[in-house]
């Protein structure tokens, strides 16, 4: 087993994994506080349908993905502002329209069928030295956000007429914090897939709420808790010859439930 570290695909599998892993937990953690986490789902199959308009237009699968992923955010974050319906009937009604859309593309592109497959599972082993500069460039740029940002997102997560009240720019903040997010489920399409994505951004953050004590407990606990499911994933994939993708995600629904099971028994 110890012999696929010398793999350059593998270590390139490790890199980006890892690398998209940590970033996903550190926004997983604000939207499981913020009850968002449908919000992950509807930018996933969102960009999924970029992904079809990309090809149905002729170009770059990933441009298309971005562009439809970050207009779902700024579209759920100006509707959330409006106040008429809640966030959940807003991702709901989103999710339910750009998935359609999505299948309908998709029946326009028969002979794409097999890349929308990749789109929709991924495929962590096929990566490239490229891919492994745009997952270092997009951590930077979490890492960065999240810094700056932390007071403001802790506060918003807490209570958010609250942080309003106390002068944080709520709008502007959840504008940026949503292209951050849509930006990170976008690029873990080729990971492990856009149905996938969610799955790994929720449940580190989620293991983590049963075994941190403070909210920047939450934060590490979730980063520490992705890049084991992470590794543990590519490695027991190599091993039992099963698709990465869902391995992680199952490796890290082992983590959860391992967590919430010692959390009953302590109650």
């Amino acid at each position: 087993m110890f012999d696929l570290l010398f793999l350059p695909f593998f270590q390139r599998a490790i890199l980006v994994g890892v690398m998209m892993a940590v970033a996903a937990a550190l926004l997983g953690i604000f939207v499981v506080v913020r009850r968002m986490a449908f919000f992950t789902d509807a930018v996933a199959h969102a960009s999924i349908t970029g992904v079809a308009i990309a090809l149905l237009i002729g170009v770059h699968p990933f441009i298309g993905a971005v562009v439809v992923s970050m207009l779902m955010g700024l579209l759920v974050a100006r509707l959330r502002r409006s106040g008429t319906h809640d966030v959940d009937t807003i991702i709901g009604v989103l999710f339910s329209s750009a998935l359609a859309f999505g299948v309908v593309l998709m029946t326009l592109l028969p002979r794409y069928r097999g890349n929308l497959f990749m789109y929709l599972f991924g495929d962590i082993l096929t990566l490239r030295t490229s891919d492994v500069i745009t997952a270092a460039i997009l951590l930077v740029v979490v890492i960065c956000g999240v810094i700056a940002l932390f007071t403001q997102l802790t506060r918003m997560a807490v209570h958010e007429d609250m942080a309003r009240v106390d002068g944080v720019p709520v709008g502007r903040v959840e504008i940026i914090f949503l292209l951050l997010l849509s930006m990170v489920v976008t690029a873990g399409l080729t990971m492990v897939g856009g149905i996938l994505m969610g799955a790994l951004m929720i449940l580190p953050a989620a293991t983590a709420q049963y075994v941190a004590k403070s909210f920047r407990g939450l934060v590490i606990v979730s980063v520490l808790c992705g890049a084991i499911a992470m590794l543990g994933g590519l490695f027991a994939s190599a091993v039992f010859g099963t698709p990465t993708g869902p391995t992680v995600v199952l490796v890290s629904a082992i983590l959860f439930s391992a967590a919430a099971l010692r959390g009953i028994l302590k109650s």
